[in-house]
Formats: C-alpha cells, structure tokens, sequence
C-alpha cells in the first residue's frame, strides 16, 4: 500500500506511517488455512479486519459489548474516509471469522509490531542501562471462561467436581517486557502447572545480545542460571530469599556482608538425575551477592552475574532491580485497564488471540506515545497510556487504510490526540502496599473450615 507524494507532508512522516501498514498481514498463509476456501472470497470482514477488530476489541477496554464497538469503528472509519463503503458486520460474524484465524498470526504479528519499535525508538541513554537494554521475565495467573475445552486444556483439576479448586479454570502467562521503553516483546500462554523457569527459558531466544535480565524470587536455579551465563551470555539479576535456598547464599547472609562473591553448585538432586558424562559438565557458576534490606524489616539477597563492582556499583544494581516493576505494572494494565480477562471468546484459539492480541495493541500505542510526545510535548512531559491505548482502539482503521493518503491527515491527529492528555506522575513516592487478594474465602476449602472454628 502507497501513499501519494502529492500529499504535502514530511518524507520521514509517510515513511512512519507506511511501516504501520505493514505491520498486520494482506493474507493468510496456506499452511495456517484450517480449510482451503477460508478467506478467499471478497467480504465485509476480509483477513486484515478479522485482525484489526480483535486488536480493537481488546484494546477498549470493557465499556460497550461487541456489538457496539464494532459498529463504531466501522462508523468512524465510514465518517473519516478511511473506509468510505464500511458496513458493520455483526458479532456472530465476527466469532465465524475468528473460528477461521489461527492464533500463531497474532504472535506473528507481534513479533512485526515490536521490530517496527524498536526501529522507530530513538537511540536515547535512557532507554538503556550502561548502553544495555533490560527486561524483565515474569509469569501471571490469568482467569478464563469455563468451558469444558478450556478446562481440558489450561486447568484440568478446576471446577465444582474438585474440591476447594473453584469454578473457574487459569492458565500461566509468561511476558518477556522491557521495563525502560515498556514495550512487551513476546509472551507464553500454558496450563496453569505449567513451569515459570521453563517458561523463562521458552523467552530467552527473544532477548538480543548484550542485555540484563531481571527476575524475582521465584525464578533462582542453577539451571537457569547456567543456560543465562553459558547458552546464551546474558546479564542477569535475581531477586533471591535468604533462607531455605542455596547454601553458598545462606553462608553470605550469616556472614554479615552486604556483598560478596561466591560459587553457586548443583544440588544432589541434579546430580542424581545425570550420568558421569553429564555431571562432569556441571561446573560451578561463579556470582555476585548483594544484601537487601526491605522497609518491612525483612531481607532478601540479589544475585547477579555483573561481577565488576567498580563498573556496577551495588546501589546501582539495586535500584536497576526494582525497575522489574514494570512488568508488574504491564499485568495490571492488561487486567485493570483491558479488562483482558473478560473475554470475548470461549476457545482456547480465541483466549490465545486476545492475549496477544492485547500486547500487539500496547506496542502501537507506547511506540505512537513515544512519537507524540517527540512532536508535541515538553521534554520531560509524557502521554497517558490509558488515553493512548483506547484512542488507538476507537481509530484502529488506521491501520488497514483503504485511503492512504486520508490516513495522513488522521495519522497526525491521532498524534494530536495521544498527546493531549498527559500523564503526571506523583509528586512524592506512592508507599507500598500489601498485595489484597479481594476474592472472597473458598468456603467449600478444608483449610478454611478450620480456620473458622
């Protein structure tokens, strides 16, 4: 798709531009048609907007039904130029046209969304840590509809016929983010025993050379540590307990140190599983310790493989670490502002679309946010993602233009819009707060009976 050199803006905007049309694919692949007439005939819902219409429904929020949000963007799209024979199409022919849509082209699509942002990032120092980019690996439990295929397929164990396990089934998201851009880069979606640390090591071929890593403390192994540091030569800090852990660091803890070199080794357990030929590769891993006090009273300890302490001093690797809490925020943002566990669709290929389908929706918006503010806002003023996010959604025909050269002019005012509103962060820092489980007790669990009496 060509936009006309007619239009009087800047090369550099129209070559933006055009790279967001590239982003969602023309047409599916044959090997992903589940039969060969899918998507072959001229409709009011072709390939592109089957895409586009989940990416906006999900990215709305939970304001308005299917329906209703549809029937706007067709009409905006109408109204705007953008689409100007646009006829909404009804939810069920929607559902039908998603049934045809293999979730694999949203991770495909993703994938394409995070390339195009990190080509159009500016090369700024603080979108890195000592010239490294960092992420953050961590899992979240995600509520899903109750249907009898997603149960198989996510929480076998769920529902009224276990007791104490609730009625409805989860599943184990894991997200790959980069907490300075805050852009998530991929993600897994497994039954709800699935491993995080085998999750982690799932998303580590997405990670590019020559970043840090960051984890909390449900994720220390020397397994991991060791595909990390060996495999694949990355940087990593880990948030570790101080008890009941590996013996190398419980010695650090009771030596009083605040920070230390030591050796972490395998456990017997992993030797046990291995033949002489395996356990002589085995080595130990030689890591960095740091002592951390929390406001609580308590301790943990940070375990790194940035062993240079006059490079990375101690204060600076731990006020790296606590940027993990990006991706904490990420998850809230799906749940509170998406509203992700609501979903539109009782598949799992349906479930796997929106999740994804969500991150596609942040990456546009945080890359359009980042544009916007380059054009529009002081150097220190920043965009509301929340604004930002679902004027994406309400505009999303943008995307898939069957006007070009009408998308410039709505393109620019996107960016006028994004950012209008500005997001303030607080004067003074929040204090932290317990996490609130606000689901009420299991009254059927065995547990809480005897709590109760």
């Amino acid at each position: 798709m060509l936009i006309s050199p007619s239009i009087a803006v800047s090369c550099d905007t129209q070559r933006t531009l055009q790279s967001f049309f590239n982003i969602l694919p023309d047409t599916l692949d044959v090997t992903q048609k589940r039969r060969p007439q899918d998507f072959t005939r001229t409709r009011k819902l072709p390939f592109p907007k089957v895409i586009l219409c989940t990416m906006s429904l999900v990215g709305k929020g939970n304001d308005n039904g299917i329906d209703t949000h549809v029937g706007s963007v067709f009409r905006n799209a109408r109204r705007s130029g953008l689409w100007p024979d646009a006829q909404a199409v009804h939810q069920s022919a929607l559902s039908k046209a998603r049934q045809k849509l293999p979730w694999e082209v949203f991770q495909q699509t993703l994938h394409d969304a995070v390339r195009l942002a990190y080509d159009l990032w500016p090369d700024d120092p603080q979108s890195t840590w000592h010239g490294m980019s960092v992420y953050a690996i961590d899992g979240s439990k995600y509520t899903l509809p109750a249907t009898e295929a997603i149960r198989n397929e996510f929480d076998p164990d769920s529902g009224l016929d276990h007791a104490g396990k609730g009625h409805y089934p989860h599943c184990l998201v894991s997200t790959l983010y980069d907490v300075f851009r805050r852009l998530p880069v991929a993600r897994t979606i497994v039954s709800i025993h699935g491993s995080e640390r085998e999750e982690a090591a799932a998303l580590l071929s997405h990670v590019p050379k020559q970043s840090v890593l960051l984890f909390d403390r449900g994720y220390p192994s020397y397994d991991l540590f060791r595909l990390l540091s060996k495999t694949y030569r990355q940087y990593f800090v880990f948030r570790c307990p101080a008890s009941s852990t590996f013996p190398a660091v419980e010695a650090f803890v009771k030596s009083g140190k605040t920070q230390a070199t030591i050796w972490i080794r395998p456990s017997n357990r992993a030797f046990a599983k291995l033949n002489p030929r395996q356990r002589q590769k085995l080595k130990a891993i030689r890591v960095r310790v740091l002592l951390l006090h929390h406001p609580d009273g308590s301790v943990s300890v940070l375990i790194t493989n940035l062993l240079n302490r006059r490079l990375y001093p101690r204060e600076s690797i731990i006020d790296l670490y606590f940027r993990r809490w990006n991706v904490e925020t990420y998850y809230k943002d799906e749940k509170v502002t998406l509203h992700i566990e609501t979903f539109h669709s009782r598949t799992s290929n349906g479930i796997r679309q929106e999740l994804f389908a969500a991150m596609i929706m942040t990456v546009i918006a945080r890359t359009l946010m980042m544009l916007a503010a380059r054009a529009y806002l002081a150097e220190h003023q920043q965009c509301q993602f929340k604004h930002a996010i679902l004027t994406l959604a309400a505009e999303a025909a943008l995307l898939v233009p069957e006007n070009p050269e009408q998308a410039l002019v709505i393109f620019d005012e996107l960016l006028q819009e994004i950012a209008r509103v500005k997001y303030y962060p607080p004067v003074s820092p929040r204090p932290s707060q317990p996490r609130i489980n606000k689901h009420p007790l299991n009254k059927w669990s065995k547990r809480n009976r005897q709590t109760a009496t």
